[in-house]
């Protein structure tokens, strides 16, 4: 082989792995959590619609500890979303059918985000299917967003249940423009 296309495929290779590299510090994490009450339905297979209070992002707050702001930001997309029964003690899923969830903002349109069709029986923790093509970023730009969930029961229940949704967004960003 030639020195030169020996140079080159190094300066290939440690082109390569240095975006690798940057990868690390230009993509991080931003978590949210949520409780909701799920109230006892008249009739089971009855469909329930709760919206959650407003979810502070403090998204430029985040983004200024991860070097960058919302100008540099690429995508936000949905990583994972996990229900966990907090109360009734002991209590799980068994109740519902199908759930969904939504993200709204102001300005923005309501856009569905996760679902489960089959909830798994004896499960007191669910993770969601996510919508891995939805860019949050419009919604995670504003100062604060809201979930909405949907769900279909498959059994009658007389307690209230709180739920304790946790979501995971990812953000893809230019540190310093890079």
């Amino acid at each position: 082989m030639k020195k030169g296309h020996i140079t080159i495929a190094i300066a290939l290779l440690f082109l390569l792995s240095s975006c690798a590299s940057l990868d690390k510090f230009t993509q991080f994490d931003m978590s949210f959590s949520q409780d909701v009450s799920i109230e006892p339905p008249f009739d089971f297979f009855t469909p329930i619609n709760i919206a959650t209070p407003p979810i502070t992002t403090n998204s430029s707050t985040t983004f200024s500890s991860n070097n960058t702001n919302k100008d540099l930001v690429d995508e936000i997309t949905l990583k994972e979303v996990k229900l966990t029964v907090i109360s009734p003690t002991g209590e799980d899923f068994s109740i519902l059918k199908s759930i969904e969830v939504y993200i709204s903002a102001e300005g923005e349109t309501r856009t569905k985000i996760a679902e489960l069709d089959n909830v798994p029986i004896n499960e007191s923790t669910i993770t969601l299917n996510v919508s891995e093509d939805a860019n949050l970023k419009n919604f995670i730009f504003k100062d604060e967003f809201k979930l909405e969930v949907e769900t279909v029961t498959k059994e009658t229940f007389t307690k209230q249940y709180d739920i304790k949704i946790d979501t995971k967004v990812h953000v893809n960003a230019k540190i310093l423009g890079i």
